[in-house]
């Protein structure tokens, strides 16, 4: 039985729990999924703090561990239960919401899941602000963009597993961090438009995306004060 737990924790580390019961019947797994939510959060300096000459790199890969593993913690909360890990590409963190349909079948709100996916951002925001408070002299810098729309979720191959999530969704939540602001979380007008109840966003202007010609961006200000928390 030890060995069976240690298996599905294993399992449950790369892929979500609702895929791997599905992928334990039929052994294949793909799914479309309708208004999920996207977020890339990259720390853009990063590559700066790496020194091939100190421990041969070793401590720049320490720190990033370290670091996505403060991250990574975050989705055991409650309040993010919506909202799961795809995957980390580099020093770039990439989540999800909406993708469990249970959960999300339990959810007050249509948008409920993209509440939290919101709110997981400027968790990971307090969490590099933390973490900068224990590196001398160089602060880490994190730029995030939000995006939701349908994407198709799979897992590929029979060995070394890996669950990913695609679609023009994807690719536009991508863009939306690559053409950010440092420090700021841009989303595009759509998002915006869903999000507003919520949070105040100013308008930045536009940005070319390819595939969709020029995109109306948006950078959150704040909170709105008198907003219900939908969880």
């Amino acid at each position: 039985a030890n060995l069976k737990n240690q298996a599905d924790w294993l399992l449950h580390n790369i892929i979500p729990k609702h895929v791997s019961d599905q992928l334990k019947k039929s052994a294949q797994y793909s799914e479309n999924h309708k208004d999920v939510g996207i977020l890339f959060a990259n720390l853009v300096n990063f590559n700066e703090l790496y020194d091939e000459s100190y421990c041969g790199g070793k401590e720049f890969l320490r720190v990033l561990n370290e670091l996505i593993s403060d991250f990574d913690e975050l989705l055991d909360k409650q309040e993010f239960r919506n909202v799961e890990k795809i995957k980390t590409i580099g020093a770039t963190f990439m989540a999800a919401s909406g993708l469990n349909p249970f959960i999300r079948g339990e959810n007050q709100h249509k948008y409920q899941h993209l509440q939290e996916l919101m709110e997981f951002a400027f968790s990971l925001q307090r969490v590099v602000q933390d973490f900068n408070q224990s590196l001398i002299e160089f602060d880490l810098i994190l730029r995030v963009g939000l995006n939701y729309g349908d994407v198709t979720s799979g897992v590929i191959g029979t060995t070394k597993l890996y669950y990913d999530i695609w679609g023009d969704a994807v690719n536009i939540a991508s863009r939306m961090e690559t053409t950010g602001v440092n420090g700021r979380i841009q989303v595009n007008e759509r998002t915006k438009d869903v999000l507003k109840q919520w949070y105040e966003f100013q308008e930045r202007g536009q940005i070319f995306v390819k595939g969709k010609d020029n995109m109306t961006v948006f950078l959150f200000v704040k909170s709105k004060e008198n907003a219900m928390r939908m969880f």
